[in-house]
C-alpha cells in the first residue's frame, strides 16, 4: 500500500502481526480491493459512497486515498464489516 503513511508504518506491521489468522485475512482484503480500486476514475462521484465515520480515523491516520477505501470497506458486507471495523479499533 504505497499510500500508507511511512510515520506510522511500523505500527501498522506491528499490528498486523499481532493479528490471528482470520484478521490478517480480512485486513488483506481490504488491501486487495483498495488495490483493485485504487485508480477509479470515470465514475460519477454521486454514486460513489463517502468514508464512513467507522473506518475514518483509519483511513487519515495512514493517509488513504477516500474513494478506493470506501469502496473497499463496502465489499464486505454484513458481520465481515462489523468485523473488519473491530480489527482496525485497534490500529
Amino acid at each position: 500500500m504505497k499510500d500508507l503513511n511511512k510515520k506510522n508504518l511500523k505500527e501498522f506491521i506491528e499490528n498486523y502481526v499481532s493479528l490471528d489468522a482470520s484478521q490478517k485475512k480480512t485486513v488483506e482484503k481490504f488491501i486487495m480491493n483498495y488495490g483493485r480500486y485504487y485508480d477509479l476514475k470515470d465514475i460519477p462521484k454521486e454514486i460513489l459512497p463517502k468514508v464512513p465515520n467507522e473506518i475514518n480515523s483509519f483511513v487519515k491516520k495512514y493517509t488513504l486515498k477516500r474513494k478506493p477505501s470506501a469502496v473497499s470497506f463496502y465489499v464486505f458486507e454484513g458481520e465481515k464489516r462489523g468485523e473488519f471495523v473491530e480489527i482496525i479499533d485497534n490500529f
